[in-house]
């Protein structure tokens, strides 16, 4: 029932995310996605970040300015997320490096990261989710932190794209499932 409350919908969990280097990647949706390949590593913290922009619209009646429409005028949507695993792949991501030879990267010689992310919302309570985006970009978002009491945690950020094509053009940022992937 709509509106009741249930302690059934009370969720803890934890995110796992996946990026492949190619914008709406055919296998995005599939369990071949969600391997080590593709993963990101531990992620200690990560939130979903919607933002929502209205223009309004104002008629003067009797000298006032009194609101009579809004539309949507823009929408962003960033996950933020900090990595606490500092192996090559995720020190290459967060510093944009390309690389020069084994185990050697040159930092900054890449513009942009573009490809396509999983997150899989996995839950100890409550309902799982997963959020396949066909467009996006990775980048770092704040300094690694180096600390010699705790561990070393770099902070980066998804920005997710619109991405109207192929069978992406009805759901341009992509779509979640709380039912699991195959």
């Amino acid at each position: 029932m709509a509106g009741q409350i249930s302690t059934d919908n009370y969720t803890i969990g934890q995110v796992a995310l996946y990026y492949n280097a190619t914008i709406a990647w055919d296998d995005l949706t599939t369990a071949t996605m969600i391997t080590s390949t593709y993963s990101l590593g531990n992620i200690v913290t990560s939130e979903i970040n919607p933002a929502v922009t209205y223009i309004d619209h104002f008629i003067s009646d009797n000298g006032k300015r009194r609101k009579d429409h809004n539309v949507l005028g823009e929408v962003n949507i960033t996950i933020p997320f900090t990595f606490d695993e500092m192996n090559a792949d995720n020190i290459k991501r967060f510093f944009l490096a390309s690389l020069l030879a084994t185990d050697t990267y040159a930092p900054f010689e890449l513009s942009e990261q573009k490809g396509c992310a999983v997150l899989r919302f996995t839950t100890s309570v409550g309902q799982d989710l997963v959020y396949y985006i066909p467009k996006c970009t990775l980048r770092p978002d704040g300094p690694i932190s180096i600390n010699p009491e705790d561990w070393w945690t770099g902070p980066m950020v998804i920005d997710v794209l619109h991405y109207n094509t192929g069978h992406w053009a009805s759901k341009p940022y992509g779509y979640m499932s709380t039912a699991d992937i195959a």
